[in-house]
């Protein structure tokens, strides 16, 4: 059927929209098992179902068990160390728990493995016993007792498998590449060469951090997990003279949204107003009292709408940050609807006593940016068919780019981080001589940064490749682990039983998305440095911007990702940005690449 349709004239006289909705559709179909006996097409069903089961039954394991685990501390000496924005926290946790008297100063804190407690006790705390115990208890997370999700993980990889073969495919793997911009063996060759790239420089690392270690504890003989984070930060705050969580008291979550709409003013024409949350539709968005809403204007109409919600609740929200697409573009008969895009983050909140904003790391404005970016493919699309509208019906590796570009703003550009970068309190704006440090400090283990994302890729590929019924999936991730990284897990890590990407998510047999992505993000962001004046030309950026916004913010699904590219870049793209930015290019490296990698 798929060769009739694509080999008829009606076919080709489509516009190029819609000719990617009925080959979107009819891959889609034959990925829902559409074409099926009945005998295979009910035992497909019934995979499906099992499949979805599986998926929540992961997925709230992987919630329960967060939310079940706590330890309650009463010594001061314990938690000596920790920010101050983090023991308000976890003594907020513990006046919901019944001490009422909880303070910040004196305790009793609470402490979860919510992200905004856990990184910083990681990184802060003095107390070694309690970072293994944080520690320990978030790498089993979801391992053991009844949010046990070793049989899941293994059942979702036996039943894929089975789905897969029904279709015809010999493996998981090959079926989710069907749906991907990317080949397996292009995504081969990428991971191989980050790996055969960062691995050295991560050996390299590590030696430096262990030295660095044993030199500020002479009784330190090895470095346990636990202690990485610990000594990174010593180490980074040694070279750089950066204190991460000092400095963000330059970093107020409100000031951040502000440079993030000026940048997006900026670079694409586009303004953001706050709703005036008194108005009935304001009123009416909202599920919590912290969520805003944001008006995008393009040529001064209101081509959409974003939801902001950037707070944790560990009890009511999922770890991470995401953008949730609300409302897609579409016409219904004379109708347009705009559309609507939730964020979703777990920044840490504003103080009870509402002196202090939340304060953010400047990772966690590139966060913010980041989910921004997915927002802003979601609104700014011409799309008026919802199968091709914003991120929809855009293959799935591809989905990253705009995410990614914006966060590249934040991590290199001067004038953007300045936009924001402002003392809470006095207004102060960010020294020069901290700024000249942090653009010191951005490849700061950059190879170990690399290694890591390699890691996940290709576990999850190795999983997807060549799983066979009764083989153990955590012996499978840990002979990946034995091959690419520098640091091996404990033994008794369960990565894989909280690895919601791939078993509870839409990144099985595709995480490598990330680095894929990220290739094409840095070759993106590269564009604005070449020609003109550079980012400090305004006319050039300006110029830019608006072609990346009618490109790859614009089109959505109704163009292969591909050629989208090639329309912004006037050519394929290559890593050698990346590796460029990431510190990681070969010496004498140009604006080339590999051959292995060109054109990826």
């Amino acid at each position: 059927i798929a060769c009739r349709i694509s080999e008829s004239p009606d076919f080709a006289k489509m516009p190029e929209a819609r000719r990617r909705i009925v080959e979107g559709e009819l891959l889609d179909r034959k990925l829902g098992g559409v074409g099926l006996d009945s005998t295979k097409a009910e035992e497909f069903n019934k995979l499906q179902r099992q499949l979805s089961d599986l998926s929540m039954t992961f997925s709230n394991h992987v919630l329960d068990a967060r939310k079940a685990w706590n330890l309650t501390i009463n010594d001061a000496a314990r938690v000596k160390g920790i920010p101050g924005r983090a023991l308000a926290a976890a003594a907020d946790l513990a006046k919901q728990g019944g001490h009422q008297d909880a303070s910040a100063a004196k305790g009793p804190w609470l402490m979860t493995l919510d992200g905004t407690l856990l990184g910083p006790v990681l990184t802060y705390a003095q107390d070694r016993s309690l970072r293994e115990q944080l520690f320990r208890a978030s790498t089993t997370l979801a391992s053991s007792g009844k949010d046990n999700n070793e049989e899941v993980v293994a059942k979702i990889l036996e039943l894929r498998q089975k789905q897969a073969e029904l279709l015809g495919y010999p493996n998981y793997a090959e079926k989710s590449f069907a749906s991907k911009m990317a080949t397996r063996e292009q995504v081969h060759s990428l991971l191989d060469e980050m790996q055969a790239t960062g691995k050295p420089v991560a050996e390299a690392e590590d030696k430096e951090l262990l030295e660095f270690a044993q030199h500020a504890d002479e009784k330190l003989s090895k470095l346990d997990p636990w202690d990485r984070s610990f000594y990174i930060e010593k180490l980074s705050n040694q070279k750089y003279g950066i204190d991460a969580e000092q400095l963000r008291v330059y970093f107020p979550y409100p000031e951040v949204v502000k440079g993030m709409f000026s940048l997006t003013e900026r670079l694409f024409g586009v303004t953001v107003k706050h709703a005036d949350c008194a108005s009935p539709r304001a009123k009416a968005s909202k599920w919590h009292d912290a969520v805003e809403l944001y008006d995008i204007m393009q040529d001064s109409e209101v081509v959409g709408h974003v939801l902001m919600d950037p707070y944790s609740r560990p009890s009511e929200k999922r770890s991470g940050a995401w953008m949730q697409p609300l409302v897609t573009r579409r016409t219904e008969g004379e109708r347009l609807w705009l559309p609507v895009a939730a964020l979703v983050m777990n920044f840490p909140p504003p103080a009870a006593d509402g002196k202090t904003p939340s304060l953010l790391s400047l990772g966690e404005a590139g966060t913010l940016f980041h989910e921004f970016g997915h927002a802003l493919q979601h609104v700014l699309t011409h799309q008026n068919e919802s199968s091709v509208s914003g991120i929809n019906g855009i293959e799935w590796d591809a989905v990253e780019i705009a995410s990614q570009f914006l966060e590249y703003w934040v991590e290199l550009d001067r004038r953007t981080v300045y936009s924001f970068a402002k003392h809470y309190s006095t207004g102060e704006a960010l020294p020069e001589a901290t700024y000249q440090q942090l653009e010191k400090a951005h490849t700061f283990r950059a190879g170990s940064s690399l290694l890591g994302q390699v890691y996940l890729g290709k576990v999850d590929l190795r999983l997807h490749e060549k799983f066979e019924l009764g083989e153990d999936p955590i012996e499978i991730g840990k002979s990946v682990a034995d091959e690419v990284l520098v640091v091996k897990p404990l033994p008794e890590s369960r990565p894989l039983c909280s690895f919601s990407h791939i078993f509870a998510g839409g990144y099985a047999a595709g995480y490598y998305s990330y680095q894929w992505s990220k290739v094409l993000s840095a070759d993106a962001f590269s564009a604005f440095e070449e020609g003109g004046g550079g980012l400090g030309d305004d006319v050039h950026t300006r110029e830019v911007g608006r072609r990346f916004a009618s490109t790859l913010l614009a089109l959505g699904g109704g163009r292969d990702p591909g050629k989208v590219f090639k329309d912004f870049r006037g050519r394929a793209p290559t890593p050698a940005a990346l590796l460029r930015y990431s510190g990681l290019a070969p010496v004498g490296a140009t604006n080339g690449t590999s051959a292995k990698a060109q054109g990826v």
